[in-house]
């Protein structure tokens, strides 16, 4: 079977649930963003938008606002979470993407989807590993 870098790319790249402390250089990032901007999307029209949360302060009160929902949520495993003094939604990463667009835009979805596969395929190109995390957009 053949393979080459961007195969093997696809072949390795996991969802990382541990990360150490070290951010990710402003060149690394940038990187990525810019190879976000190549996935595909309906019509050209790359609504999507990207915001980069890398403030300790910012990320801890996203996942105090995420706790908060999980904790009045009916779904009883998301009660648990919620009330859970160790939950973290974002892992402990020194940094989160967020990938958003506006909801009437067509294809928001999965213009958001590509462009995230995309993230996590630069990524890990560059040796950084990353998850995709579904609660901050169920919650926030």
């Amino acid at each position: 079977m053949k393979t080459n870098e961007v195969i093997e790319t696809l072949k390795t790249r996991r969802s990382t649930r541990s990360y150490s402390s070290q951010q990710v250089s402003g060149e690394d990032l940038e990187t990525i963003l810019d190879a976000a901007t190549y996935a595909p999307n309906g019509m050209g029209a790359q609504t999507w938008h990207f915001t980069a949360v890398h403030n300790a302060d910012k990320l801890k009160e996203l996942n105090e606002r995420v706790k908060g929902a999980f904790a009045k949520s009916d779904d009883p495993e998301l009660r648990k979470q919620g009330k859970g003094a160790s939950f973290c939604c974002y892992y402990h990463a020194p940094i989160l993407v967020i990938v958003s667009n506006e909801p009437e835009e067509d294809w928001a979805g999965q213009d958001c989807a590509t462009a995230l596969q995309s993230i996590f395929l630069a990524a890990r190109s560059l040796g950084i590993d990353s998850c995709w995390i579904n609660q901050p957009a169920l919650t926030c």
